[in-house]
């Protein structure tokens, strides 16, 4: 059997029709970015390969690759072994690369509002992450937003937000989305379920913010504040970008 090859992807206006042949077993891998993502996604749909998911670590053991990655909140190590074939991943890092393939034509000139959400940190890698509930609202989810971006983070949020329309699913985090690994997370109108403390590290420090006091994301948290966030989450905006003037 002939050895495995891994290429780096760039997404460039992609389409899963323009996928090459490759005649030995190949491993594509895609940035951990929502275009990656996607992509990584439909050409695992229109070619049939075997899909990995975000892997954390990638070996060569004899002619089979073997891929790792976390579930369950990193509290549980999976080893996927794929002996031929196509399969896809996505990374945080690239491996190392037997090459670097673009897909599709290269994508129009993105407009200049379009440009600057491209600058965004990314959910995965960002240190600092405001994850809000369905305890806040559209103008709070805002305010959230503004909070990240003065401090170089990124928003996050809980199934029920997503489920109400409050954010993408691409900000989801828990068992069911993203798996996050700030420094600090600050859990804004979060009840603390556990299918969302999945989502986030064991490492992270925890804020929480809920105008429960009984809410059982206090019992997880290092501080928090039982607080209304529509009272609280201005003054932080204020506070933060107060420091960042100073």
């Amino acid at each position: 059997m002939s050895r495995w090859h891994v290429f780096g992807v760039r997404p460039g206006g992609a389409c899963p029709t323009l996928l090459p042949a490759f005649e030995e077993p190949t491993l594509l891998v895609f940035p951990a970015t929502a275009e990656g993502e996607a992509l990584c996604g439909a050409i695992a749909a229109a070619s049939g390969a075997a899909m990995l998911g975000r892997i954390a670590s990638l070996a060569r053991e004899g002619h089979a690759l073997v891929a790792s990655r976390t579930t369950h909140g990193g509290r549980i190590a999976v080893r996927l072994r794929v002996a031929e074939g196509l399969a896809v991943a996505v990374v945080n890092d690239m491996p190392d690369l037997d090459g670097a393939i673009a897909l599709g034509a290269p994508a129009e000139p993105a407009p200049e509002r379009i440009a600057r959400a491209d600058q965004r940190v990314a959910l995965e890698s960002a240190r600092i992450v405001l994850g809000g509930g369905r305890g806040l609202d559209e103008a709070g989810f805002a305010l959230l937003e503004r909070i990240a971006e003065a401090l170089g983070g990124a928003v996050g949020a809980s199934l029920p937000a997503v489920d109400l329309g409050l954010a993408p699913v691409s900000q989801q985090v828990g068992q069911s989305g993203k798996f996050v690994t700030p420094a600090l997370y600050f859990a804004v109108g979060m009840s603390g379920t556990p299918q969302h403390l999945a989502g986030i590290g064991s490492a992270t420090r925890l804020i929480a913010l809920n105008s429960d006091p009984a809410a059982a994301i206090f019992r997880v948290a290092e501080a928090g504040a039982a607080a209304d966030a529509r009272t609280l989450l201005p003054l932080v905006l204020r506070a933060v970008e107060a420091g960042l003037a100073a």
